[in-house]
């Protein structure tokens, strides 16, 4: 029988709410925008701080950008930001980097008009960026923000000259100088779950360079599985024969799909693939391998989780599964088939990104 801990990450509450007000009618709908509803939650992070502190080429390393791509942060020795500047998240717009102006310039010349021009109350966290040492101005501004409840980093950079930033140009997008994981892990923790959720999923550069960030994003990807097993058994499109269970196999697929690009799993073919040893090259083929595989093959792996009385643990737990189409069979088979894939997934990605570590100490 399935133990406690095989349910972790299953929140019922809202689920448990709208099947009291509306039944199991629609419940898919329902299902779909909650799997959907972190691409829409935004998420602003205000950066600021001194002229040639290395803020914005933060900002461009973060969404994976060097710093004379189009679309970058402009970088330079001199002030170049004279008003707040939004540089969206390529992939997920709602995640938006703002480069503030620094307090204390001519057009900043103090804490209320900086408040007031920038309207600081909007940003959800900040990162307060130093050339040298911490200012007067510093601590007013980082008082500031703790005074109307939100979070901030003080990132202390080293003064760079117009030669410092060409030469260091390539190595400000190498998370372990600028210890990029210690940095969004803390933005992470400082933000509430939704947002957190939003920013883990959307920040896909950390993924195969953090075996922590890899971390975070199994743990959110853990907690869409009972969405997906109840959304699969709502649909109940392709029968399983032998168990008299029905399921939806594009929607499983979709969530493979889904686990192999937030876990940075490379395409076969690509230079990041070729870079891997033969055993973890086999390893990623075989999983990535049921994406383009026949369907009786993917009915056959699922079937294997079929469970009685996982299914009436299910129903004590989630009583509505038992009113869906499929049942609280489907929903066991889909749930433990995910849970099983993921898990050989996650530790295929800590084998990619082992190998990449050890390939960038070979050069």
């Amino acid at each position: 029988m399935a133990s406690i801990n095989d349910w972790t990450g299953i929140k019922t509450e809202e689920v448990k709410e709208y099947v009291e007000q509306n039944g199991v009618a629609n419940i898919d709908e329902f299902f779909k925008k909650k799997l959907k509803s972190w691409q829409d939650v935004e998420v602003n992070i205000g950066i600021t701080g001194d002229t040639g502190a290395g803020k914005s080429s933060y900002i461009n390393a973060i969404r994976g950008f060097e710093d004379d791509d189009e679309g970058a942060a402009e970088v330079g020795v001199k002030e170049t930001t004279k008003k707040p500047t939004c540089y969206d998240h390529p992939t997920n717009p709602k995640i938006k980097f703002w480069d503030l102006p620094g307090i204390g310039t001519p057009n900043y010349p103090d804490l209320e008009t900086y408040c007031k021009e920038v309207k600081l109350e909007t940003y959800d966290a900040f990162l307060i960026f130093t050339s040298n040492r911490f200012t007067a101005n510093d601590q007013q501004l980082a008082k500031k923000i703790r005074s109307i409840d939100k979070r901030f980093f003080f990132i202390r950079a080293k003064l760079m000259t117009m030669f410092a930033l060409r030469s260091v140009k390539r190595s400000n997008h190498d998370p372990a100088k600028w210890e990029f994981a210690k940095l969004t892990q803390a933005i992470l923790d400082a933000l509430p779950t939704y947002q957190r959720e939003s920013l883990t999923l959307s920040l896909d550069i950390l993924t195969s360079l953090s075996p922590q960030f890899l971390q975070r994003k199994v743990q959110v990807l853990k907690t869409r599985m009972w969405m997906v097993a109840s959304l699969s058994a709502a649909a109940a499109v392709v029968p399983i024969p032998g168990v008299s269970i029905a399921v939806d196999l594009g929607l499983i697929m979709n969530e493979i799909s889904f686990y192999k690009s937030q876990l940075g799993l490379p395409d076969e073919g690509s230079p990041r693939f070729a870079m891997l040893s033969v055993s973890t090259q086999v390893e990623v083929k075989a999983l990535c391998s049921i994406l383009a595989g026949s369907v009786s093959k993917l009915v056959m792996l699922i079937a294997a989780y079929a469970s009685e009385q996982a299914a009436e643990e299910v129903i004590r737990l989630i009583p509505f599964v038992g009113s869906l189409v499929s049942g609280a069979m489907s929903f066991v088979s889909t749930f433990f088939f995910l849970k099983h894939y993921l898990k050989r997934m996650e530790k295929a990605a800590e084998l990619v990104i082992k190998e990449a570590f050890q390939n960038l100490q070979i050069d």
